[in-house]
């Protein structure tokens, strides 16, 4: 059966009252499948055009151009009796918090379950849908303008079918995840993916993760932070992509260089005119800030990267978690993403405590990988 086969029952819903009702009914249902539509080309905001929900019968497409009491919507995104199903769901937890200011709880995402229930690693909806109910999903909508108004009938059949068969997808995948006993890794993967949103989300947590920050002076180093959390601001003011405000390169050559006179500035790599005519007085305060310092007020300098001696320490880690992996038949980039294995090497290699704070090294993975590595690999720094 092809997605042309699929009788459908399309709801449009563009009215507060509406709504409402709706969320009314699906607070009484124990899962809902979700899914966004949304625009950001030249915004720092997503600009969302349709929010789709289904039980796996109706789908109901709710209109964000003309509804405005969105309360209703956001006690149902949180409502603790009601799972929330969504397929790669990072960006539609932006559109929530930008929309409503909630992150939806609890909630599910099918990108994350395949990983543990078929071993598949960041597996396309199209080929998730295929795998499940074999079924050809045409994605021609992809790349609609989901901003105008009326939306064809096509865009809006493509977006009925989205949560039509992630609704039919999710209680086949949990029981697959059921007979593994790993339902449970899965949820706290996805709390863990809410966590790290957030950490995303705020500058003051991200902003030494440009890349060869730790190049620079304690001195650079301050300056690098005030510049990243001003940005992201002034983003959030102007409401455009940060890169337009200042490139990531281009913070870290103010960095390095500290210029104090426009000249300088004007010399900044990837800096453009406008940018130095908009911001440039911006730069020079927060240089000047950063000289009135004394040194015990300045960033403390960052980790430097691991040595190559610790390059093959790495290599056996990854061979070791993939092993591992095989024998859980899971997909090896679930069981031990890149940011995890860093710090455990780093440990290993040199002593330096790890942080136990973070989700993700904590719960199932802590028992079934970072232990068993940390007891594997206590005694080989080189």
């Amino acid at each position: 059966m092809d997605n042309q086969e699929h009788a459908l029952n399309i709801i449009w819903v563009d009215d507060n009252e509406s709504l409402a009702s709706w969320c009314q009914y699906w607070t009484e249902l124990p899962v809902i499948a979700v899914d966004t539509e949304f625009i950001r080309r030249t915004t720092y905001f997503p600009i969302t055009g349709l929010i789709q929900i289904s039980e796996g019968d109706k789908a109901v497409l709710i209109d964000p151009l003309t509804i405005d009491a969105w309360e209703p919507l956001r006690e149902l995104m949180v409502n603790p009796s009601v799972m929330k199903v969504f397929h790669a769901c990072s960006e539609d937890l932006d559109v929530f918090d930008r929309l409503l200011g909630v992150l939806p709880a609890p909630f599910y995402d099918t990108q994350i379950g395949e990983a543990y229930a078929g071993g598949q690693w960041s597996l396309s909806y199209v080929r998730l849908i295929q795998e499940y109910l074999q079924i050809e999903v045409a994605k021609d909508e992809t790349r609609s303008d989901w901003i105008q108004r009326p939306l064809t009938e096509a865009q809006k059949r493509y977006a009925a079918l989205d949560v039509v068969y992630l609704a039919e997808v999710y209680p086949l995948q949990v029981a697959r995840l059921q007979e593994k006993n790993m339902l449970d890794w899965v949820l706290e993967d996805c709390e863990s993916l809410k966590w790290q949103y957030q950490m995303n989300a705020d500058p003051e947590q991200n902003w030494d993760g440009i890349k060869a920050a730790w190049r620079l002076s304690p001195e650079g180093l301050t300056l690098l932070r005030l510049l990243y959390i001003w940005r992201d601001e002034q983003a959030r003011k102007e409401d455009i992509p940060k890169g337009q405000i200042l490139k990531d390169r281009t913070l870290w050559a103010l960095g390095k260089n500290l210029p104090d006179h426009h000249k300088a500035i004007a010399n900044t790599e990837e800096l453009t005119g406008r940018q130095h005519r908009l911001y440039g007085e911006e730069i020079l305060k927060k240089v000047a800030m950063v000289k009135s310092l004394s040194s015990d007020e300045l960033q403390l300098p960052l980790e430097v990267p691991l040595p190559s001696q610790a390059g093959e320490l790495t290599k056996e880690i990854k061979a070791f978690v993939r092993e591992r992996a095989t024998e859980l038949q899971i997909a090896p980039e679930a069981m031990m993403k890149r940011k995890l294995l860093d710090p455990i090497v780093r440990h290993l290699f040199d002593g330096t405590p790890i942080d136990w704070h973070n989700p993700a090294m904590t719960g199932w993975r802590r028992e079934a990988i970072i232990n068993p590595i940390l007891e594997r690999f206590k005694s080989e720094k080189p």
